[in-house]
Parts: C-alpha cells; sequence; structure tokens
C-alpha cells in the first residue's frame, strides 16, 4: 500500500511539472484586451483605501500640545475641547504649504454632530495623537497645531 502511494504521488508531482511552456498564445492573450466580458484590472488592489475627503471641522480650542519623545521618532499628542459634545473620528491633518516656513503645521479635526452646548467640558474634550519619525522631524525646527479659535506651537 505504501509503494502504491509514494509511486502515485511522485508521478503526479512528475506529471503536473511537465506542463513547461507551450508555442501557444494563452487564454488572456486569445481574449484579448478589448473583451468587455471580461473585467479590466486596476493598478489599485482591492484593499487599499479610496483617497477621501475627510468631512472633519475644526476642533475649537487646543488646549495641550506635547511632543513626547521615543526611540526613532516621537509622539505629538495634542487635546482639545471641540464645540459641541460627543465628538469621534478625531485627527491630525497637515496644513498643505507650511513645510515651506520650517514649522511643520497641522490642524485638529474631529467630526461634530451639531446640536446643543449641554455638555461638559469632559464630553467635549478630545485627544489624538501621531506618530513623527525623527527623518521625517528632521527639516523642521517647531510643530504647530491649529484648532478654529487658536493654535499651539512647541519647538523642538
Amino acid at each position: 500500500m505504501f509503494k502504491t502511494v509514494s509511486v502515485v504521488m511522485i508521478s503526479a508531482l512528475a506529471l503536473a511539472g511537465c506542463g513547461g511552456q507551450s508555442e501557444a498564445p494563452s487564454v488572456s492573450a486569445e481574449t484579448g484586451v478589448n473583451n468587455p466580458l471580461i473585467p479590466q484590472r486596476s493598478a489599485v488592489s482591492f484593499f487599499t483605501k479610496k483617497d477621501e475627503v475627510y468631512p472633519g471641522q475644526p476642533v475649537g480650542v487646543i488646549t495641550e500640545l506635547l511632543l513626547e519623545r521615543r526611540p526613532g521618532g516621537a509622539i505629538l499628542r495634542v487635546t482639545g475641547v471641540a464645540d459641541y459634545p460627543g465628538p469621534f473620528d478625531v485627527r491630525l491633518v497637515p496644513v498643505e504649504g507650511s513645510e515651506d516656513t520650517g514649522t511643520l503645521t497641522f490642524r485638529l479635526l474631529a467630526l461634530q454632530l451639531p446640536g446643543p452646548r449641554t455638555g461638559g467640558e469632559l464630553a467635549r474634550t478630545v485627544t489624538a495623537g501621531l506618530w513623527l519619525s525623527d527623518k521625517s522631524l528632521a527639516p523642521y525646527r517647531a510643530l504647530r497645531v491649529e484648532g478654529l479659535r487658536n493654535a499651539q506651537s512647541i519647538s523642538r
């Protein structure tokens, strides 16, 4: 029984290896590129995110800005108070064109649903962090984070 199974396995592997390259054109070359029944593949993977516009609004007031040094870089941690209670999906978004001044500028944005401002300050407080490598921090002397009504900066 062992000999029979091993002979079948070896012959199956040998036969599979004989497929090789043939002179006949492949199936995809025969069907052509302009076949409407075959979907065209894009260079973008299925798993990559599409560039969507983030609809966040600036957080009202920036209360704290920290640059925490870590091996290989630093963590920029920002705390702010939003205008409405329950902000979510908080992000630090880089401001375009700020790289030329030697100061790297970010804007603290959050998704906020308008409504009554009855919530306390703790219900409106948000914190966001961003990892910055030493290589990305090298050309800048200062970091600045903007809110809706104020901005804070920190020098390196």
